[in-house]
C-alpha cells in the first residue's frame, strides 16, 4: 500500500524520498498509525477520505493539503476507508533552500500548506491530474527545481552543520559542536534551531535512533548505544510510540510497519 520513490539526482541533498500510499478500502485494524520523527518536514496531499490527529482524547481533522513540521515524538493518526495520499519528505536543507516560512514555526505542527506556499495549490493539481507515477514525480522534481534555482539563500553553513551532526549523531556532545564552530553554546542551539527547528540534541537523538534502531536487526545488542535498558525503553515509547516488546511485533501501523520492514531491508 505505500510505495516510495525518489526525486531527480539535483534535488537528492533536498527530498529524502517521495512516497504514495494508496488503497480503495483500508482495513480498519490499519487505520489506525503511528507517524514517527524522522528529522524532516513532510508534505502530505490528500485524495482520499479525511484523515485525523488523535491527541489524547481529541481528533482533529488534518488539511488536505498539510505540512507536518519537526515533531519530537511520535503522534497518532487515524485514516479513514479510501486511502490515496501522496507525501513528500524534505530534508531541513531542502525546505529552506525551497520555503521562504521559518522552519522553527513549524516545530511540533501540522497545518496548511498554503500557510508556507500558496504556490503549492498548483502543485497539488498537477499531482491529481497526473497520469501515472512517472509523471506525478516529474511535477514534484519540477516543483522543487524552480524553488530553489529562485531562492537565493546561502545554505553553507546549514550544511555543515547538519554533516556534523549525521557523522557524530551516535555520540554527539553539544560542547564540542560549539567549539567545532567557535560559537558559544546558545549560539549554536539558536542558530541550529533555526535551520532545522529543533535543538542539535533533538535532532541527533532522532538520528541516532534511526540508525541503531530501525536500520539494524533489533535482535543485535541495540542497548549498547544508550544509557541503560530503561534510557533504551523510554526512548523507544517516544520515537516510535510503543515499547520495545511492541516495535518487535509485526506492527498492525501501515506507516509504521513499513518504515520497520523497509529499514530492516536496508
Amino acid at each position: 500500500m505505500i510505495q516510495t520513490f525518489q526525486a531527480t539526482d539535483a534535488l537528492k541533498s533536498s527530498i529524502d524520498y517521495i512516497w504514495i500510499a494508496k488503497t480503495e478500502k483500508l482495513p480498519p485494524t490499519n487505520r489506525q498509525d503511528i507517524i514517527m520523527p524522522l528529522g524532516h518536514i513532510n508534505i502530505i496531499f490528500n485524495f482520499g477520505s479525511p484523515y485525523h490527529l488523535i491527541d489524547k482524547i481529541n481528533r482533529i481533522l488534518i488539511p488536505d493539503s498539510a505540512v507536518i513540521g519537526q515533531i519530537k515524538r511520535a503522534k497518532h493518526v487515524q485514516y479513514g476507508e479510501n486511502l490515496y495520499q501522496v507525501g513528500i519528505s524534505i530534508t531541513p536543507l531542502g525546505y529552506i533552500q525551497s520555503f521562504n516560512y521559518p522552519i522553527s514555526q513549524l516545530t511540533e505542527r501540522i497545518c496548511s500548506v498554503d500557510d508556507i506556499s500558496p504556490g503549492m495549490k498548483q502543485l497539488r493539481k498537477k499531482i491529481k491530474n497526473a497520469q501515472n507515477h512517472d509523471s506525478l514525480i516529474e511535477a514534484i522534481n519540477e516543483y522543487f527545481l524552480e524553488q530553489i534555482s529562485s531562492n537565493s539563500m546561502d545554505t553553507r553553513s546549514a550544511n555543515h552543520m547538519l554533516s556534523y551532526i549525521e557523522q557524530r549523531c551516535g555520540n554527539l556532545n553539544v560542547s564540542h559542536m560549539a567549539s567545532y564552530f567557535g560559537i558559544s553554546i546558545s549560539t549554536l542551539e539558536r542558530t541550529f534551531k533555526r535551520y532545522v527547528g529543533l535543538t542539535p540534541k533533538a535532532y541527533g537523538d532522532i538520528l541516532k535512533f534511526q540508525q541503531n534502531v530501525l536500520n539494524t536487526q533489533r535482535s543485535i545488542d541495540i542497548y549498547k548505544h544508550y544509557y541503560d535498558q530503561s534510557h533504551f525503553i523510554k526512548t523507544c515509547k517516544k520515537f516510535a510510540g510503543k515499547t520495545v516488546n511492541e516495535l518487535d511485533c509485526s506492527s498492525e501501523e501501515l506507516t509504521l510497519g513499513f518504515m520497520l520492514r523497509h529499514n530492516n531491508r536496508s
